[in-house]
């Protein structure tokens, strides 16, 4: 099981809007205040808002964002009416916050996991200001290093009176790495060197217990090795504290061998370890050796959702989205306009390059390179027939109209991505089909999703009728046969366990209600079949916003189906 953040995605739906809201209510008003450092009212409206969103955001359990909201909070409370130096910069970091608490909302709802590790950074950028200790990149992570680490070897059969020149060349071997490491100079072979130091010595200290200190460090140093993994101020103040580690063992000798190493420092090498794209036998083996579960995300993902954050929004993407829009429908009309002229619309050629070009020039603004520069070969083309007098075949207006489709459907998609830089390369790099079929097929799995819950909502309308006619039997006769549309709506989907509880429910309502001449239906009976129905409800719902939704919500209805004594096979 990954180690993400679960959050619940419901209670951060119900109070999204107004948190955001909120937000901006607080930021405005900090704003109002800077403007005239003097009204003490503006400054505590912004910290009673602050102090709103922080308690909003512990009561969801939304871990980090709550964090952030302290910080702000703390922050603002230290701005003195009047004062006019320093609040520039401290306005600046707080606008910063501003900016990245709704896009982290926004992410969070996007994704569906919450990922506070995103957050730090801005976390302590604010815990600067108010002169607080950074927190460590591991701060959100999870680890149990009661974890019993076998070294492969016994020790080394090096003298005690050899250790100190050993160690001294050890220590020695890792600085020249970590000087050349912090001055970003030939990297790879310096984080070589310090891997080669500490494995030194981790077989040196054999069973001793610095020795899955050494073990860990190796480790973190292969992976950000192997992996190119960023080097960021964090992990370098982390070397560095191996440094120490090791100039202890210089100056204290024997006894440092056997002292317990920081739990800190082994938490922040474990996090480096479990972060590797592409986890080494020796990475697997630590992952293993303290049982950490898998983070679900990497290193990459770290940087990438970052960049993320600081993109545009949803609001702003859709806003692109319209105008482009707006766009290819004018293009659409005179496109249909010109194929029923005599001369296939010679005359407006140079309206639909210029409406051509611009869509284009938006697409390549936003990232989408490709299919940017397929309608600027468009443009040129008709550009082309208008220069040289010549209306277009129905074939090439076809194409124009074939080139519009592709754009069409990397449009519809924009809406659910986050626009990273490698995101929108991999947008370019898909061909026109693959995007088309992508699309296409969406729009066909929201049909079948919407029919089925047209469906149920069918059934519920039956079962409500059947009760309130005191249980006549024409008012279900159909129901059976509506669910088994349902059910196939769900193999369609490859939704196996949805289709199982749905053939359940056909069972019910065939076996106990229509297959039996006695009215067996009670109310109680009828309530138990209709939470079935509304998880089933419930499921769907979340398959609409995720395709790849918990399928574990289809508990409820199951438990209920199994009250009735129609147990889902599973």
């Amino acid at each position: 099981m990954a180690q993400n953040e679960s959050v619940n995605i419901t209670s951060l739906n119900l109070v999204n809007d107004e948190l955001v809201a909120t937000i901006e209510h607080a930021a405005t008003k900090l704003e109002q205040f800077v403007a005239n450092t003097n009204d003490g009212e503006m400054l505590q409206a912004s910290i009673e808002a602050i102090e709103q969103i922080r308690g909003t955001l512990r009561l969801i359990q939304l871990y980090g964002a709550d964090m952030l909201a302290d910080e702000i909070l703390s922050v603002a409370q230290t701005i003195t009416l009047g004062e006019e130096q320093g609040v520039d910069q401290v306005l600046s970091i707080l606008t910063g916050a501003f900016f990245i608490l709704p896009r982290y909302l926004e992410y969070t709802q996007q994704t569906r996991r919450n990922m506070p590790v995103l957050l730090i950074p801005y976390i302590n950028e604010l815990r600067q200001l108010t002169k607080k200790p950074p927190i460590p990149e591991c701060y959100f992570f999870k680890a149990d290093l009661t974890g019993s680490y076998k070294p492969k070897s016994a020790g080394s059969a090096v003298s005690v009176d050899d250790w100190p020149a050993l160690i001294r060349r050890l220590r020695h071997m890792f600085q020249v790495g970590l000087l050349n490491v912090l001055q970003g100079k030939q990297v790879q072979s310096a984080l070589g060197i310090m891997q080669r130091s500490l494995e030194r010595l981790e077989i040196i200290t054999g069973e001793r217990a610095s020795a899955k200190l050494w073990f860990l460090g190796a480790a973190a140093l292969e992976v950000i090795r192997t992996n190119h993994m960023e080097l960021n101020k964090s992990r370098k103040l982390v070397l560095t504290t191996l440094d120490r580690q090791i100039k202890a063992l210089q100056e204290k000798g024997i006894q440092a061998f056997e002292a317990q190493p920081s739990d800190m420092l082994m938490t922040q090498l474990l996090f480096v370890v479990a972060l590797a794209p592409k986890p080494t036998e020796r990475s697997r083996f630590a992952m293993s050796t303290f049982a950490v579960a898998p983070l679900g995300y990497s290193d990459n993902d770290i940087r990438n959702e970052r960049e993320a954050l600081k993109g545009p929004s949803i609001n702003t993407v859709a806003s692109v989205a319209a105008v482009l829009k707006d766009e290819i429908r004018d293009i659409k009309e005179i496109l249909e306009n010109s194929s029923q002229a005599t001369d296939k619309g010679l005359e407006n050629y140079g309206e639909l390059a210029g409406h051509v070009i611009k869509v284009a020039e938006i697409l390549s603004v936003i990232g989408l390179v490709t299919a940017g520069s397929a309608l600027k070969e468009d443009a040129a083309k008709i550009t082309g027939w208008q220069e040289q007098n010549t209306p277009a075949s129905a074939e090439e207006l076809i194409e124009i109209a074939d080139s519009l489709l592709y754009v069409e459907s990397t449009i519809s998609s924009m809406g659910t991505l986050n626009l990273t830089s490698e995101k929108l390369a991999q947008a370019n790099e898909l061909a026109r089909k693959d995007i088309i079929a992508s699309s296409q097929l969406a729009e066909a799995e929201l049909l079948v999703i919407q029919e089925a819950e047209s469906g149920l909502a069918l059934v519920k309308r039956a079962l409500s009728a059947f009760a309130e006619s005191n249980y006549d039997y024409g008012h279900i006769k159909n129901v059976g046969a509506t669910l088994t549309s349902v059910r196939g709506g769900m193999i369609v989907l490859n939704l196996p366990r949805a289709a199982a509880v749905v053939a359940s429910c056909v069972e019910f309502i065939n076996e106990s209600l229509l297959g039996s001449d006695k009215v067996v239906a009670t109310q109680q009976l009828l309530e138990t079949f209709a939470d079935a129905v509304i998880g089933l409800e419930y499921y769907l719902d979340e398959v609409r916003d995720n395709r790849a939704a918990d399928d574990s919500i289809l508990a409820i209805a199951e438990e209920s189906l199994q009250a009735l004594g129609f147990p889902v096979d599973k």
